[in-house]
């Protein structure tokens, strides 16, 4: 028991400072890499004991290289948000609200439409398939409780100016673009 809170504490602890926004900390080492991550993750703490993890999947945060070529093009034509609505019990146990539905808009409003996933491409499930393995070998519990959502990336893109905003549980979170790591 007592074990398990302590785990829960510093998986807490360390989404918290994955998390943190470059004007609350300063990159020691900073790249563009590490700049799109930063801006593509928030890391809402709503209450106490009650979190959303908002994350944008963008091209950009995956190194350059013959590795990570099919990663980046999917990446390009799609939005990839993973999204996790946790809440931690007195004994602090984090358990994760099922999450059926999500929209997002573009820039000008426009609802942007959602890919089914029986609908999408060899590619595009493979890539899902490989950020939920990342998720959960990295963010333990929280990355457990992701659910994935695709878009049709055709008005957005992390390095064109614009906007996507991600309404959820009363909150509309929001990134404007270009995201910082973009090539300039």
């Amino acid at each position: 028991m007592m074990r398990n809170l302590l785990r829960n504490a510093v998986t807490v602890l360390a989404l918290g400072c994955l998390a943190v926004t470059p004007a609350m900390a300063r990159q020691w080492n900073p790249d563009a890499r590490g700049a799109a991550l930063d801006y593509a993750q928030i890391f809402h703490q709503k209450s106490p004991g009650e979190v959303v993890f908002v994350w944008w999947v963008t091209p950009e945060a995956f190194p350059a290289g013959n590795n990570n070529q099919t990663v980046q093009d999917v990446l390009s034509r799609y939005i990839v948000l993973g999204i996790a609505h946790g809440r931690s019990s007195t004994a602090g146990q984090m358990s994760f609200d099922p999450i059926a539905d999500l929209r997002i808009t573009d820039a000008t409003a426009r609802t942007l439409p959602s890919l089914a996933a029986n609908a999408m491409p060899p590619d595009l499930a493979q890539t899902i398939a490989g950020l939920q393995m990342l998720a959960r070998q990295s963010l333990g519990p929280m990355g457990q409780g992701i659910r994935w959502f695709v878009f049709d990336g055709s008005t957005i893109h992390a390095c064109s100016s614009g906007k996507m905003s991600v309404p959820f549980e009363g909150e509309t979170y929001t990134y404007d673009t270009p995201i910082p790591g973009c090539p300039k």
